[in-house]
């Protein structure tokens, strides 16, 4: 309906524009919408961007919420916390293992450096007395190996007492993203570092300002979008150690790894859309000043136009 008003006033010119009025609707680009300062035409976009993108609108908003706002769908009771601390416990009492076996193997790994001679592999008494250490050294790197098994299996029996959906869960999973991203953002800065750094090499950025502070731009946010998108594959594959380390259920941690990544891409696609719209505004700024700022092509033209005068 909207379509045919809009065509009914291309076509029907100031007909048009009665019949559009006397229907009730305001049309956008003509006098009754500019006499309203443009509220109306910005109000008709919106709202016809939202009809359109409901879905994807709504899941954006359910992703931000989930990272931002949501609280843990369970919380953790004092009985919660006794068995999980109990579990904990047994955990703590396995430290004394493991520090007489990471000894005995310190002492190993000291022999081994001093049987390890320059060129010992050619020597074959060298040869028999690194392989003599390394089989003493066996059985207590397999008893190490053997205390971690154990260690991980008794701390994931503790968090599952927790349950991956307690706030414990959702504090470690949204604490991953956090820690991605910020991983990530220090990278792009030292990205955008080098890179402005190489920019200032150029012979010409004096001579055209208009291209040197687009260029400029675009160094920045190219580094902030490859950063959010490698944060972000990063974050996928690291949240299902987190979901694992709590033992729930196939449907349960599904449906966590599903809420997770919907969190996690609609808090980018947010950082995105505020870097990219904050490039954007600042491109029209400078392209509606580049006649005040020097520009090698502008310069070219008037000096061929003054050869040519002359």
């Amino acid at each position: 309906r909207d379509r045919a008003v809009v065509q009914r006033v291309q076509w029907g010119g100031i007909g048009g524009v009665k019949a559009a009025a006397m229907s009730g609707r305001v049309v956008p680009g003509s006098g009754q919408g500019q006499g309203q300062g443009g509220r109306g035409v910005a109000t008709w976009s919106a709202s016809r961007v939202v009809k359109r993108f409901k879905v994807p609108l709504a899941l954006w908003a359910l992703g931000i919420f989930c990272m931002l706002f949501a609280p843990a769908p369970v919380k953790i009771t004092a009985e919660m916390e006794a068995r999980y601390q109990s579990k904990m416990d047994r955990v703590m009492e396995m430290t004394g293992d493991f520090t007489q076996v990471g000894k005995q193997l310190e002492q190993f790994d000291a022999e081994l450096y001093k049987a390890k001679k320059f060129g010992w592999w050619f020597r074959s008494e060298d040869r028999k007395a690194v392989n003599e250490i390394k089989e003493r050294m066996a059985p207590y790197e397999k008893e190490l190996g053997g205390l971690e098994k154990e260690r991980t299996k008794l701390e994931a029996e503790a968090r599952n007492e927790l349950g991956l959906w307690s706030e414990a869960g959702i504090r470690e999973a949204r604490d991953v993203f956090w820690s991605t991203y910020s991983r990530g953002k220090r990278q792009a800065q030292v990205g955008m570092m080098w890179d402005l750094v190489w920019e200032l090499f150029r012979s010409d950025n004096y001579e055209d300002s208009v291209n040197f502070f687009f260029r400029i731009l675009w160094i920045i946010v190219s580094n902030a979008v490859l950063f959010l998108i490698t944060s972000s594959l990063v974050f996928v594959f690291k949240v299902v150690a987190v979901i694992r380390s709590f033992q729930p259920s196939l449907l349960s941690g599904l449906l966590f790894y599903a809420l997770a990544l919907l969190a996690a891409f609609s808090t980018v696609a947010g950082i995105l859309s505020l870097v990219v719209g904050a490039a954007v505004g600042t491109g029209v700024v400078i392209s509606k000043n580049a006649r005040y700022l020097p520009q090698s092509n502008r310069r070219r033209q008037q000096r061929f136009v003054r050869h040519h005068q002359d």
